[in-house]
């Protein structure tokens, strides 16, 4: 059973999303101005318990839940109850601390339900809930200096569109006009898009904390949609391997343009989760001659799952057998997962490879499955790292 403090549970973080940054209201409209129940649709409390409602006048049966983690049997749905005003209402117990899915079925019909936070993930909107982990306070909204979060736009060369990436800048970026600061390009996961360290990810948040407490070095932080959508016949389609491409000819010229940065490799980092780990992984052993340091949260190799196969790395892992160069350009390189993804042992298994190579690969395990408590923690580490060998 979790202990959730109160500091936590009304901290803006869990409540500020791509939708909106002040808590999530039930609006009057719904049953004409006449609502008398609670004006929030959903509350948290402090042992992992989760209170959720819908506005179903019309159905027959609602349930809400998530389903089972790796290596469980059973997924986790309770059956709402119905009230006189149309309204839905249950309680669901979440064991772990972080952002949770939050599924809802309406009548055996999964739906996205406007009452309860929505984001962006699994390639589609979801919704999802934050069960705040009292081990990660550096994710809260502080009241020290902010940096601004911009979205900028820019023409791709390698996809033939206009492409999207968001980017922090740190708290002092606009006052002091003479300093210039080091960048990482930050990826995020297969199904989500560039807001999602943003507004899942709370990587802004978490940089404010850093700088602040002097802690880490200021850099800007750019986001790209790596779910590329590449126009080859007049359609667009899905070609992630084409990602890496967009970000050396589009991207980083863009950016080292339009925003005062330090352009040398030194200063100049890739980072990414999951699907992005793996793209981050084949950009810094392909071109460290552009990138000084790596962040692979879940791993340098692609996590392994049911009936996945993996990509031939033989070609780029061979830049690890030069240990002396690739400690020499690659500093530092860190990678991440959590203690129950389900390619730990494969992670394992690369940490003895770089230790037999000779290769400095800074490795941590944190509590969690695939999902979010992991990617945050490990961010929030690795940016204490980067840009610091100056």
């Amino acid at each position: 059973m979790m202990n959730i403090p109160e500091s936590f549970l009304n901290n803006q973080t869990f409540d500020s999303r791509a939708i909106g940054f002040n808590r999530q209201l039930i609006p009057n409209m719904i049953l004409g101005g006449k609502y008398e129940g609670s004006t929030v649709g959903y509350k948290v409390y402090p042992d992992g318990k989760v209170w959720v409602t819908l506005y179903g006048p019309t159905a027959t049966e609602v349930k809400a839940g998530y389903p089972a983690n790796p290596g469980e049997t059973e997924d986790h749905y309770v059956e709402l109850t119905k009230q006189e005003d149309g309204m839905w209402t249950g309680t669901i117990q979440y064991d772990e601390p972080g952002l949770k899915q939050l599924i809802f079925f309406v009548d055996g019909v999964r739906v996205v339900n406007p009452l309860a936070p929505i984001g962006y993930g699994w390639g589609y909107g979801i919704n999802y809930i934050e069960v705040p982990d009292p081990e990660q306070d550096y994710i809260l909204i502080k009241d020290v200096p902010h940096g601004t979060v911009s979205q900028e736009y820019f023409y791709s060369t390698v996809t033939g569109e206009m492409e999207c990436c968001y980017v922090y800048t740190p708290p002092k970026y606009r006052d002091d006009l003479d300093t210039k600061y080091p960048v990482l390009y930050l990826q995020h996961g297969g199904g989500e898009n560039e807001a999602c360290w943003i507004h899942l990810g709370k990587t802004n948040f978490s940089m404010d904390n850093l700088i602040a407490e002097g802690k880490a070095v200021p850099f800007i932080i750019v986001m790209n949609n790596a779910m590329m959508q590449v126009n080859t016949d007049g359609n667009p389609h899905l070609d992630t391997s084409k990602y890496n491409e967009m970000v050396i000819k589009d991207c980083i010229p863009f950016i080292e343009s339009h925003y005062r940065v330090i352009a040398d490799k030194k200063h100049r980092a890739i980072a990414g989760l999951s699907m992005g780990s793996l793209l981050s992984g084949e950009m810094i052993m392909s071109h460290y001659d552009v990138f000084g340091s790596a962040g692979l949260f879940t791993g340098y190799t692609y996590p392994v799952a049911p009936g996945y196969t993996g990509r031939d790395q033989t070609e780029q892992l061979k830049v690890l057998d030069d240990a002396e160069t690739f400690n020499r350009e690659v500093n530092p390189f860190f990678g991440a997962i959590g203690d129950h993804e389900v390619s730990l042992p494969l992670f394992e298994q690369e940490r003895v490879t770089c230790r037999e190579k000779g290769i400095n690969y800074i490795q941590k395990i944190y509590p969690g499955y695939h999902e979010w408590r992991v990617w945050r923690a490990a961010f929030h580490d690795y940016a204490q790292l980067v840009f610091k060998n100056d």
